[in-house]
């Protein structure tokens, strides 16, 4: 939301503002725009009994946040909007409904402290692809949640509490999701013809007793992110795996489902029946700092290697809290050439174990030198967690050029006796030769001068 348009401070007295225009009097009143706008910290009160707090008719991109509204009609209404936000405000002691969604979507409903209103603490009315999340959602007369001809909305981690008739209820909708609320004493005050409900789901309207039928409406996300906690539920925990058959290894899920309840009535005929399960509610209440059953993956490897080679990669599993399940792992890389074996494996991790699996990864003579990456899945139902590894293709390593022979060192050890007895006679008969040598020169020599000192004489 860039620059977008600031409503703020003001402290509005709803009352006496008269009844009616097509969509009602309110406090405040925003329609017909798409300009972006927040409505921040406004104070609006006393509209009752028939004028509204805040009201946003055919808008998108807008957000009330941190606003107060009380003894209102309606007290805060958003209405055939689209990418509406509502967080942070405090509504109250209105009648009927606190937070009112109608005929909206891609909407959040999120960190509301929404109490002892009349009829419904946050309802969506035809309102898909909403979010509720993060709400405090106690003490309304009638019911704390509540949905109604809705559909793909996700309900998740609301603190839902002392609601007289039903804690959380999904009416004629289908296909939402409902998992990590705490749901606490719901139900405790319902009317005299009925009981009352921590959830309850209603999926259709059968002309006559059907308790064959089944929702589309999920009340958990699978194993291991498990579903909702129930403060009367107190069932155990003694096993962990997605059939919670895998003993003795707790893991914060109970070892057996919810059932969903449904009611059939008519004029003679009254009956409840399930049409759901939440098959893994949680043995604590949800919180921030809960820790679920998990796994995580990681890989130390960053192998080089050149065309037409291989190199492995060793990937690791662990599992936390006892998660246990069997796990697809697969692959995906950007380089050119290459192939990953094998691209898809199953890895049975039990709990609280850790296990290695060895990838290869070969690249063919034509791949390209560089550094790529080796991207690995590894996941089971709603559960998804990856890891990367770089390696490198760099060009063969080359045999080191052939030495050529080395000349005699000066500084070469002395022969040794043997071979100074192989050598000494050549020594020997070498220097003889140059004695006679020198010897049969010198004789030449003498005759040479006596013979000129004879020839001089007779001159």
């Amino acid at each position: 939301m860039s620059d977008p348009y600031i409503i703020e401070g003001w402290d509005i007295n709803a009352s006496g503002i008269g009844c009616c225009n097509a969509y009602g009097n309110a406090g405040l009143f925003i329609e017909h725009t798409n300009a972006s706008f927040i409505v921040r910290n406004v104070y609006v009160h006393q509209g009752l009994p028939v004028d509204m707090g805040i009201i946003l008719h055919q808008v998108s991109n807008g957000t009330v946040e941190n606003s107060v509204t009380s003894q209102d009609y309606f007290g805060i209404a958003v209405d055939s909007s689209t990418n509406v936000t509502v967080t942070g405000n405090t509504v109250y002691s209105n009648n009927p409904y606190g937070i009112y969604l109608y005929q909206t979507t891609n909407s959040r409903v999120s960190g509301n402290n929404v109490y002892s209103n009349q009829n419904v603490g946050i309802f969506l009315y035809s309102s898909n692809n909403v979010t509720v999340n993060n709400n405090l959602v106690h003490d309304q007369v009638v019911l704390g949640i509540d949905t109604y001809t809705t559909s793909y909305d996700t309900i998740v981690a609301n603190n839902v509490s002392n609601n007289g008739w039903i804690g959380l209820r999904l009416y004629l909708s289908s296909y939402n999701l409902v998992y990590h609320n705490n749901l606490y004493s719901n139900g405790n005050s319902p009317p005299p013809y009925n009981q009352g409900w921590q959830i309850f789901d209603h999926p259709t309207n059968p002309p006559v007793y059907t308790p064959t039928q089944n929702t589309t409406n999920r009340w958990d996300d699978g194993y291991p992110v498990g579903g909702n906690y129930y403060n009367d539920y107190l069932a155990g925990d003694y096993c962990s795996g997605p059939a919670q058959n895998i003993c003795p290894y707790p893991d914060g899920i109970s070892d057996t489902p919810v059932f969903v309840p449904d009611t059939f009535a008519n004029s003679t005929f009254t009956a409840t029946y399930p049409v759901g399960r939440d098959h893994y509610p949680l043995i604590r209440p949800f919180t921030t700092t809960t820790t679920l059953p998990d796994f995580q993956i990681s890989s130390n490897s960053s192998p080089t290697f050149s065309p037409g080679s291989s190199a492995t990669v060793t990937v690791t599993l662990a599992s936390i809290q006892n998660y246990a399940s069997q796990i697809t792992i697969s692959t995906s890389t950007d380089a050119p050439d290459t192939s990953v074996s094998p691209a898809t494996t199953v890895v049975s991790l039990n709990p609280g174990s850790q296990i290695n699996t060895i990838l290869t990864v070969a690249a063919s003579s034509n791949t390209a030198l560089g550094t790529y990456y080796l991207d690995i899945k590894a996941n089971y139902s709603s559960l998804s967690h990856t890891t990367s590894v770089t390696f490198n293709i760099l060009p063969a390593p080359q045999p080191p050029p052939t030495q050529p022979s080395q000349k005699p060192s000066i500084n070469a050890a002395p022969p040794g006796l043997a071979q100074l007895m192989v050598l000494l006679p050549i020594f020997t008969g070498v220097a003889i030769a140059s004695v006679f040598t020198v010897l049969v020169w010198a004789r030449r020599q003498s005759r040479a001068v006596k013979a000129t000192g004879k020839r001089h004489s007779v001159l």
